[in-house]
């Protein structure tokens, strides 16, 4: 598998709690294949059993690649074209006289 993006889980707090409810939730947006953006909510024992799960069946895991930002080709010719770009405005300034 190529192109995954890491995630971050967010631990929010239950707004409405009732009864003997968590103080608190885990919360990870995802994308799905349509690029709907959906919310998932998890307990720390649900978090702690996919951990103890993941670790188990390491063999299902397949190999992956996480999308890293590296500044790719795009970066540096957009920098390139923006330093000729001001390079040509300073030159024509320097000779219009107005400075």
């Amino acid at each position: 598998m190529h192109n995954i993006q890491a995630g971050k889980i967010y631990r929010i707090k239950n707004q409405e709690k009732k009864g003997a409810a968590n103080d608190h939730y885990n919360m990870i947006v995802v994308e799905d294949s349509t690029g709907k953006l959906e919310e998932l909510l998890f307990t720390d024992s649900d978090v702690l059993k996919a951990n103890i799960r993941a670790k188990r069946n390491k063999e299902d895991i397949p190999k992956y690649r996480i999308i890293t930002y590296n500044g790719g080709i795009a970066y540096w010719l957009g920098l390139l074209l923006v330093a000729a770009c001001a390079g040509v405005i300073g030159y024509f300034a320097k000779n219009s006289g107005l400075f």
